[in-house]
């Protein structure tokens, strides 16, 4: 699995709604490396982040917050490009019911997009039952194991997902090194606004 490293400054494509564009896959991409991220999951193939953030900014999919899943998604169904991914889109918008995603994923009917925190978008792929605990492995662009907000939240993290990052102090001088993963198994408690994909 390729798992695409939102940290990396080299995600210089742009991705924004004003012109000229200001924002790139890098500072607000979470919702396209996701979507890639799902698609690697179903069929295998590695999608073009580059390739669907433009789709994204030309059919309303990029919105003022960041990525639009609900209008991405539609036209994602609408022009083809979900049979790419490997999904259908129902159109039914952000979602909390989180006993109806609890069995999308056990019972693998698809994957999932959503937020563990508020603005930031991950792939959940698959859920686990370990010790009565509802888990789902998620599958994050920012790899934010070590964010406050997630944290408290990881069950286990895939060791070959890991990802060294340079911390930096307010004046921009580097003080060391973070690693992070970008794999990683997750408590199902703070799940919400989520998207069921279905498995075509």
């Amino acid at each position: 699995m390729t798992v695409f490293n939102q940290r990396s400054a080299l995600w210089n494509h742009y991705y924004d709604y004003v012109n000229p564009p200001k924002a790139t896959l890098s500072s607000a991409g979470c919702g396209v490396f996701s979507i890639c991220h799902c698609g690697q999951w179903i069929t295998g193939k590695t999608f073009s982040p580059d390739e669907l953030a433009d789709f994204s900014m030309r059919n309303g999919g990029r919105g003022d917050d960041g990525t639009d899943r609900p209008a991405l998604l539609s036209a994602m169904m609408e022009k083809g490009w979900a049979d790419r991914f490997g999904f259908r889109y129902n159109g039914d918008g952000l979602r909390n019911d989180v006993p109806v995603l609890n069995r999308h994923l056990l019972e693998g009917k698809g994957v999932a997009l959503c937020n563990l925190r508020v603005g930031h978008i991950v792939a959940l792929v698959k859920a686990r039952v370990i010790d009565n605990e509802l888990q789902y492995l998620a599958i994050d662009p920012y790899s934010e194991t070590t964010d406050s907000r997630i944290l408290p939240i990881v069950r286990e993290v895939i060791s070959d997902s890991a990802i060294v990052s340079v911390v930096r102090n307010p004046a921009g001088v580097r003080t060391g090194y973070s690693l992070q993963y970008a794999v990683y198994w997750c408590s199902n408690t703070t799940v919400r606004d989520f998207n069921l994909l279905y498995t075509v």
